[in-house]
């Protein structure tokens, strides 16, 4: 897939809305998003490894949502800083589609509970279409696909154990034509939600969607992963 020129002002989407449920009691009185790694919140590592191509940036809040908004006002570095509001929280398509009417040619999507590396994230919006993937051997619902040349072709459930999976990281480089796709609807603890990188199987049969593999990732969706991410964070910062 042909690399791009890199554009300014770009815009970012930040999914912060989640109730952290797994990892109760730190969530119960703060957002996941604002637990501390290293003395910093996890969410101002992730505005941080952001491309100096992003200028205006959403962020998707919900859960104890004015904790988020009085610690990242409506500036930070010099980038514009927007709040849209998800309830219900059905899903992170659903969060996307909150902003389709403000989001405008090529844009990034990135979770708001999860560590990157800006040069991962760099690497990734040199593609038109992407979604940054992580090579793990662990039991995973959905493994991403690539095609022969690298491009997304969908997903596979219930991957055998031996095998090598690609789980998705939660950061994706699209554009206006997603909204061209009827979200597809999944189930999550017995509750239906609607999927953004499901949505991306049919938008991927039009539009080609390079996987990135990232070289350090690290969810925080646990209170296990955050342990873990605490260990971690040396290795996160010496990469940025």
């Amino acid at each position: 897939m042909k690399q791009i020129q890199m554009k300014h002002n770009m815009q970012a989407v930040i999914l912060a809305a989640g109730k952290g449920l797994r990892m109760r009691p730190l969530t119960e009185t703060t957002p996941k998003t604002l637990l501390p790694l290293n003395g910093i919140p996890l969410l101002e590592h992730i505005l941080e490894a952001l491309p100096e191509e992003i200028q205006e940036i959403f962020l998707v809040v919900g859960y104890l949502k004015e904790q988020i908004m009085d610690r990242i006002g409506g500036i930070w570095h010099g980038k514009t800083i927007h709040y849209v509001v998800q309830n219900p929280l059905d899903g992170t398509g659903s969060a996307i589609h909150l902003l389709k009417q403000y989001l405008h040619e090529r844009f990034f999507i990135l979770n708001g509970d999860d560590l990157y590396t800006k040069k991962d994230l760099e690497r990734l919006i040199a593609h038109p279409l992407a979604i940054l993937v992580s090579p793990t051997k662990d039991s995973i619902t959905f493994s991403a696909l690539a095609d022969e040349t690298g491009l997304f072709a969908g997903f596979e459930s219930n991957a055998p154990s031996h095998e090598i999976k690609q789980r998705v990281c939660g950061a994706y480089i699209l554009d206006e034509r997603f909204f061209r796709y009827p979200l597809a609807e999944i189930t999550v603890h017995n509750q239906k939600e609607y999927s953004l990188p499901h949505t991306l199987v049919a938008m991927s049969r039009d539009c080609p969607i390079k996987l990135e593999t990232a070289s350090f990732w690290q969810p925080v969706g646990t209170l296990e992963e955050y342990e873990l991410a605490k260990n971690n964070c040396h290795k996160y910062l010496t990469k940025t």
